[in-house]
């Protein structure tokens, strides 16, 4: 038996049993790249994890809509454009033809949507004309800002006030009603990314981007929203403010997910900090299978240092194991008992069933590998497929 799905929600800070908002059917959402470099590793830790999340879904028989947007209206991507000396347009389509490439490596299949939030500029100017039409958002010469004080739920997802929250503004602007106020629309300091609009020639703000892609697709409320820890104040919590001051419906996402970040020597892994490791050159040396494990012995919600004698190591591990489980192929065609597979792997989504607990999932997966090299007879082929079915979850070919 699979038993109960329970997830740690971080609006409510516990563990819930996950229910989604409709019967069979899973919407999800996921912030997705700035397109102003490669994929390194700190941003495919969150990618890996969600695509796990998504393949169990699947697993458990929910119908999973899974989608994350692209940034491409951002200050950093025509920086970036300028010091390649390439045209924004192409700058943007060559990253995101390159994370395509880099996802599809990693094998993140799950994805049903991902798409560039510039396709829906309409969506979001007609979700800031009507904020101001309910009074929600305030015009400040050709810029328009969100009033945080008239939504008094801003800083349940990150459990502070707001008079916390203001020690640590995020927006800075001369004129503005409230130091938490966070723009809508702003001028852009660009040329080459800019769009007419009734408040004048602008950008949209990052926040409303996300609230226009998930409204469109996924609807006014939906299951699970997706991200690193370090998104929920500003990012999240003004997508919240957002989407509920525009529908009027609560909650705006049922099951709050967050990850832990990835460091290097203590840091965050991040262009800005010029610490990155590429995603591809470690895919390239250690291959998919060893980089999606190195995540995944990790806890989602845990943050953890980059270290190369890890992938070392769990390369080792790994070989062994698969060459120990490849006698198992020659059954993948006999008939099994779907009940004995289940047993097999009955720890295993335990754990899974544990807030998609992997670390421990993978430990318990030890066993059966250690259990299926003593396997005889009938029993081979429900060790093949239930070492079949765990591949299929973690994304991870322990047999083919």
């Amino acid at each position: 038996m699979k038993g109960k799905l329970e997830v740690f929600n971080t609006l409510s800070l516990k563990m819930e049993e996950f229910e989604p908002l409709n019967i069979g059917s899973v919407k999800m959402f996921v912030c997705g790249p700035t397109v102003n470099d490669l994929m390194h590793m700190g941003n495919a830790r969150t990618y890996v994890f969600y695509d796990t999340v998504a393949r169990y879904l699947d697993h458990l028989g929910y119908r999973t809509n899974f989608i994350m947007n692209v940034t491409d209206i951002d200050e950093s991507i025509v920086l970036a454009a300028k010091r390649s000396r390439t045209s924004v347009e192409s700058f943007i389509r060559k990253y995101v033809s390159e994370y395509i490439k880099d996802l599809k490596n990693l094998r993140i299949n799950t994805l049903r949507g991902f798409e560039r939030v510039s396709k829906y500029i309409e969506e979001m100017k007609y979700q800031i004309s009507k904020l101001l039409e309910k009074g929600y958002a305030y015009r400040l010469n050709s810029e328009v800002y969100f009033e945080v004080p008239k939504f008094p739920k801003f800083g349940l997802l990150s459990h502070t006030s707001l008079d916390q929250l203001s020690l640590r503004p995020t927006e800075l602007a001369e004129g503005k009603r409230n130091l938490l106020d966070f723009a809508l629309w702003r001028q852009s300091p660009f040329e080459d990314i800019v769009f007419e609009s009734p408040w004048g020639r602008g950008w949209p703000g990052w926040h409303i981007q996300d609230t226009a892609y998930t409204i469109t697709n996924l609807g006014e409320q939906y299951d699970i929203h997706g991200g690193a820890r370090e998104l929920i104040y500003p990012h999240h919590e003004a997508e919240i403010a957002e989407a509920e001051c525009l529908t009027g419906k609560s909650p705006f996402v049922k099951y709050w997910m967050h990850c832990g970040i990835l460091t290097t020597e203590g840091k965050k892994m991040s262009k800005s900090e010029g610490n990155v490791v590429y995603a591809r050159d470690i895919i390239r040396k250690y291959g998919a299978d060893v980089a999606r494990l190195f995540f995944l012995y990790q806890h989602h919600r845990d943050s953890f240092e980059f270290d190369e004698r890890a992938l070392i190591s769990i390369k080792e591990e790994y070989t062994i194991a698969k060459k120990s489980l490849s006698p198992l192929t020659k059954e993948k065609s006999e008939p099994i008992s779907k009940a004995r597979v289940d047993n097999i792997l009955g720890d295993f989504y335990e754990c899974m069933n544990e807030d998609f607990n992997t670390p421990d999932a993978l430990d318990r997966l030890q066993s059966v590998i250690m259990d299926a090299q003593r396997a005889h007879g009938n029993s081979l082929a429900d060790y093949y497929h239930a070492m079949k079915t765990a591949s299929q979850i973690l994304g991870v070919s322990y047999v083919e």
